[in-house]
Parts: C-alpha cells; structure tokens; sequence
C-alpha cells in the first residue's frame, strides 16, 4: 500500500494533523536553515573566486619578472662585444679569432644562471657555433637539434623578437627543457640576423612560484597558444596538452572544468598563459563543514519538532473526535444523530454546531432529492413512450417494402429498405459513437437513395482495411463529407457523373479517412481559407463538415478533426483524424 492510500484509509485525523503540523513546522525551519546556508555559501564564494582571482594576478606578476629577467639576459648577449664578432665574422680565421672570447661569454651566462644547461650562438653566414654547456645536452648533435628544434619554436613575446620551444630534443634523457632564442643583429646595421644565441634552461618559474600559494591541491600551469604545458612544477606533464578545449582564449578568465575551477591569464607582453586549477572540494572545504554542521542541527530540531508537534495535535484533535464518533453513526444509517454536549471554548461550540446544522441540512435535501427522483422517473417513462415512434417508422417501412415486393416495383423496394436501413443508422439505438463499419453501411444506403434520385451517376469505391472497420467514430460523420462532395464537387443536379472513394489508412497510432471526389475541385488559396475557418460556423458554406470537425475535436481533442487536400487527379479531398482507440461519448 503507497503512502496516498496509507493517507487515505489507515490514518486517521489524529495522525494527519500530527504529520501536516510536522511537516510545516519542518519546512519552516529548513527554509530558514536553507537561506541561511544559501547566503552563506554565496558570500564564501564570492570571496574564493576573488582570491583565486586575486592569487592569479600576484603570480602572474611573479612570472612576468622571471620571463623578463630571461629577456634581459638574452639582450645583454646579445650586446657583448665578443658576440657580435663572432656573429659578424665572414671568414674562417675572424671566426676562430672570436670564438675564444664568445666561448667566454656564454661561460659567464651559465655561471650567473644557475639553472641553465647550456648557452650557444651561431653565425649564420659559415654555419658554424660556439657551445658551452654540461654533459646532460647533447652537445655533439647540437646542428640537428637547434635546426629542429627552432622551426618547431614559436614567438615567445608580443614583439616576437625571442622565440621558445618546450621539447626533449636537446637532452639525451628525454627530460623536457625550456630554449630560448634571440636573433643576434649587427649593431650598425639592423638588417637581418648574423645569428641566433641559444640559451637552454631546467625552468623552474613555476616551482617557484607556486610555493608561494596556501592552496596544496592547486595546479599551476604555463601553457603557449596552442594549449601545451611548457612549464610547471609536475615535470611529468610537460610538452601535455591541457584538457581545457580551447576555452583558454582573450586576456582573462575563469570556468569549470570537471569539478575544478580554472582560472587563466595572459602574461603581460609574452605569448603564454598562466593556468591556474583549484580543486572544488578544496575551495568550499569550509562550505561542506558548515552543511554537515546544519544538518546535523536539522535532525536535531527535526525530532523536537515531531515530539512537540504530538503533543499540540492531541489537544487540538479532542474536539474533532467528537464529531467523528457521531458521523460514523451516520455513516451506520442514523441520521438523526446530534452533538449535544458542547464544549466551551468557541472553535469546539462552532464545530458542533456547525455539525447539527449540516444533519438538519441533509434531512432537508434528503426529502428533496425524493421528490426530484419522482420527477425523474415520469421523465424517464415518457423518453420511453416516445421511443415507439421510430419502431412504428420501421414497421411502417417494412410494409411498404413487401407491398413493393408484390407489386414488383423493384426500385421503391430498394429505396424503402435502404432507407429504413439509414433511418436505423441514423438513430443507432441512442449511442452516438458507432463502428466504421456502420458508418461506412450508412453510406452506402444513402447512395442507394441518391442513385435511385439521380440516375446512378454516382459510383462510390472503398479501400478500408478490414482491421479497421472496428475503429470506433461519431456517427454522421462520413456521410456529410460525402454529399458535400455530391451537391459541390460532383454537382448531380447538372446531371454530371461522378465517383466517390473512401480510404483509410494508419497513421501511428492514429486512423486517416479520406473521402475524395473528381469534381471541379476548389482553388488552392480557397482551400487554405477552409481549413482555416473550419472550426468556425459560417452559413455561407453550410453546417455540415463544421458539425463534423467540432464533434470529432471535442471527442478526441486538440489535433483531431478534418482537414481538406486538392486531389491528386482533380477533385477535392476530405480527410478526417481520429484514434485508433480512445475517445468518449459526447
């Protein structure tokens, strides 16, 4: 048994008013509790999103400087002496006069920058290079790498005079590590390059700045245009694309992304963005504490409310059982049941009155409804007098058929018995929802008659499905559509001859009839009007298929009814919509 029928038939009002009591109460308080958290956790996450936001900038700050820091170090290369000899050397000897003190050089860079691997230079015009640097590069491949490694680069700031790559190619352990390349310009002619000074480096901006954060769970990522981590404390994820699908785009900004929120940066003056991921938990750790914490609160309240709502409810109750006790001895057949002792408060003296005053109503309408019942059975004795007059039109029809029939007039005989048999239809005994295969013999015995009064020039063929025949319709609906197509698509009384077909074919779960004729038809925009104002009566195009429509919409609904189509050969077709099942009397 379900809880409406528990409601219902077990409990009584005792245990009803307990649970609506309970349960407003309950609501109450956890709309109260509700608001409170809700307001609660919007001020807390409002106020993690700006120190995410907040904690962003200050990083992103920190990585400009280290990014900068790198640029400098490239200019000051770029401007030493001993490297733009080099560079500008044209001969052998010039080269190896310079290379000694570029060598120099970039000795001193590796030795400034602790966390470089090497520093090289190339001098474009003989296709050679200096290189300094530890054992971990790959200094005896170096050609390869570099020509490589920097077409695969891309420009690392918003001029694009420095150019970086994130890849392994340079170390011989597949250890992802960060290049820099700078083009080396004369300083008399800023033509083109006479080289590119190369500095390889262990990056650890990130670990650096990420220590900086309160956050433990946080991930920090440097990432280029095309979404590649190319710096971050987790080594192991360098040269990986970041599962963001291209949402990273514009200046700034922040998003969801499967339970963790990101928040992004576009490092001032270079091409790279600062990635910042911060586990949800993490970030409303706080909210979920606070959610334990009321509901926990919530039972506690919820089982005081349950005790003191059991105890208010019994008081209140005592009143109402007294008028309990004496309905059931209505229900038992004891009408003249009373309230006699009344109690002294106002509500429980209004309640037995009010009581009593129902009882004396009922003894009244009571004697009312004998009387109208009475009325009715005079009402129902003549509806069945009247209902003698149709069977003497029967019987009437029937003599005339066999005096017919012994005369040998042949056609008044088919004419009276085919119209006995529409009157039958017609009437079908009071029901108002027939078969369609009633329907359908209705239509032919008013043909016969039309025929008869016309001289057969009217040819009727069906195509109905036997499985259909049994689908139920209002009655009276097929033959108006038929003699609309008679006396407007045919025209009969001009003598001309005609064919009428009827369809019926399956549409889902529904049944489309179709009564077509090869008459002149109607013009495309009058039928769009028709269908238009079909479900409205107008005197000008007559009752019958606005009869039709409306009964069928009424019966079946909205999306049911009748509908008019040009003829595919001529002609004009009416098709109506019912179910296959369903509907009900009307």
């Amino acid at each position: 048994m379900n809880f409406k029928e528990k409601w219902q038939k077990k409990w009584n009002f005792e245990k009803k008013l307990n649970f609506v009591m309970g349960t407003a109460i309950l609501i109450l308080i956890v709309l109260a509790i509700s608001l409170s958290a809700a307001m609660f956790v919007y001020t807390l996450s409002k106020r993690n999103n700006e120190y995410a936001r907040e904690h962003l900038e200050l990083m992103a700050e920190d990585c400009v400087d280290n990014l900068n820091q790198y640029k400098a170090l490239l200019i000051s290369l770029v401007l030493d002496d001993s490297i733009q000899k080099y560079c500008e050397a044209k001969e052998r000897t010039q080269v190896y006069q310079a290379m000694g003190s570029a060598y120099t050089s970039l000795l001193d860079v590796l030795q400034i920058q602790s966390n470089s691997n090497f520093a090289a230079v190339t001098n474009d015009q003989l296709q050679t290079y200096v290189y300094s640097g530890n054992i971990s590069a790959q200094a005896g491949n170096f050609e390869e790498s570099f020509a490589k490694d920097y077409a695969q680069s891309l420009p690392a700031n918003a001029s694009g005079s420095i150019r970086m790559s994130f890849s392994d190619c340079y170390n011989r352990y597949g250890k992802y590590t960060m290049t820099l390349y700078f083009p080396v310009y004369s300083l008399t002619q800023m033509v083109s390059s006479n080289g590119v000074l190369v500095i390889n480096l262990n990056d650890s901006i990130l670990e650096r700045i990420q220590k900086k954060t309160s956050l433990a769970s946080s991930s920090m990522y440097l990432t280029d245009q095309r979404g590649l981590i190319v710096s971050t404390k987790q080594e192991d994820r360098i040269g990986e694309q970041l599962n963001t699908k291209g949402r990273i785009t514009g200046e700034s900004g922040r998003f969801w992304n499967h339970g963790t929120l990101v928040t992004y940066r576009k490092v001032t003056g270079w091409n790279y963005y600062l990635v910042h991921e911060i586990p949800g938990f993490e970030l409303y750790e706080t909210v979920i504490q606070m959610s334990l914490l009321m509901l926990g609160a919530m039972l506690i309240v919820t089982v005081g409310v349950l005790v003191v709502t059991k105890k208010m409810s019994g008081r209140l109750y005592r009143p109402f059982y007294k008028v309990i006790s004496k309905m059931n001895d209505v229900s038992e057949g004891n009408l003249g049941a009373r309230i006699h002792t009344i109690d002294t408060d106002s509500d429980s003296r209004k309640l037995a009155e009010g009581f009593n005053q129902m009882m004396d109503e009922i003894d009244r309408l009571m004697g009312q409804v004998k009387e109208e019942q009475q009325q009715i059975m005079q009402m129902e004795l003549n509806a069945l007098q009247s209902q003698i007059q149709p069977h003497f039109l029967y019987n009437t029809l029937e003599c005339i058929h066999w005096q017919a029939v012994i005369d040998g007039s042949q056609n008044i005989s088919a004419m009276v018995k085919a119209l006995a048999q529409y009157y039958r239809i017609c009437l079908s005994g009071g029901r108002d929802i027939i078969a369609l295969e009633t329907e359908l013999a209705h239509v032919k015995s008013y043909l016969i008659i039309q025929n008869m009064r016309y001289d057969n020039i009217i040819e009727l063929q069906m195509d109905v499905p036997e499985e259909f025949l049994g689908v139920q319709l209002p009655k009276l609906t097929l033959q108006p559509l038929v003699e609309n197509s008679i006396y407007h698509g045919i025209r009969v009384k001009e003598g001309r001859k005609g064919t009428v077909v009827i369809r019926a074919r399956a549409a889902g779960d529904d049944l489309l009839v179709q009564v077509q004729d090869d008459g002149e038809g109607m013009t495309d925009e009058a039928i769009r009007e028709l269908n238009r104002t079909i479900g409205t009566f107008e005197r000008t195009r007559g009752y019958g298929i606005h009869n039709v429509h409306k009964r069928l919409e009424l019966l079946f609904g909205a999306g049911y009814g009748l509908r008019f189509y040009a003829g595919e050969k001529g002609g004009l077709t009416a098709e109506i919509r019912i179910p296959k099942k369903g509907g009900k009397d009307v």
